[in-house]
């Protein structure tokens, strides 16, 4: 179970992620591949979720995973062998996206219907190597590092991040967060 009481670095970050990876899916579930104009708006939506997919990764990569190593070398090594083959996955679906414009519609179509059925596949890989960061990473660093360290590796991160992509994090945190965690996160920039 989560410890709501300490410092959480990966649950409101995954929570934006989830509602992401939710409403890409219901997006193309939802897509007429038949349509052109249907098929470049999915492919879009697609492109925008993984990108904040693997920018999460290349984060953690950077930043989480060597902090974890020094306390649980092997579930570092676990969490940091899953997000190649996460990405594998995402360049996948991607790929698909891009060889259906191409396509007559029938072809489209199948195709279509194969890529939501893989990116259905990627979100499972994905919540289940997002529940152990949020248990058992988490546990890891609660158990050797206090809240004030934590919350540093997370602000080391954010330090990473330019100012207007920061702000386009947060609207897809926006609708999952709880007021607290909207609060730690501070205000938007004035446009």
């Amino acid at each position: 179970m989560t410890n709501t009481t300490r410092y959480d670095m990966f649950t409101p970050i995954h929570k934006g992620l989830r509602r992401t990876m939710f409403e890409t899916a219901m997006r193309l579930g939802r897509t007429d591949f038949g349509s052109l104009p249907e098929v470049a708006a999915a492919k879009r939506e697609v492109v925008q979720c993984m990108t904040y997919l693997r920018e999460h990764a290349e984060h953690e990569d950077r930043h989480v995973i060597p902090r974890l190593a020094a306390i649980d070398p092997e579930l570092a090594a676990d969490l940091e062998a899953a997000h190649p083959q996460l990405e594998h996955a995402a360049l996948d679906i991607e790929c698909m996206g891009q060889r259906l414009a191409a396509l007559p519609a029938a072809e489209r179509e199948t195709l279509g219907g194969e890529m939501l059925r893989r990116f259905h596949r990627l979100i499972a890989d994905q919540l289940r190597h997002m529940e152990r960061e949020e248990r058992q990473a988490n546990a890891a660093f609660w158990g050797a590092l206090d809240d004030d360290a934590m919350a540093a590796i997370s602000k080391a991160i954010v330090s990473t991040i330019a100012p207007a992509r920061m702000d386009e994090w947060k609207v897809i945190f926006a609708a999952t967060l709880s007021p607290r965690e909207l609060a730690l996160m501070g205000p938007p920039r004035a446009a």
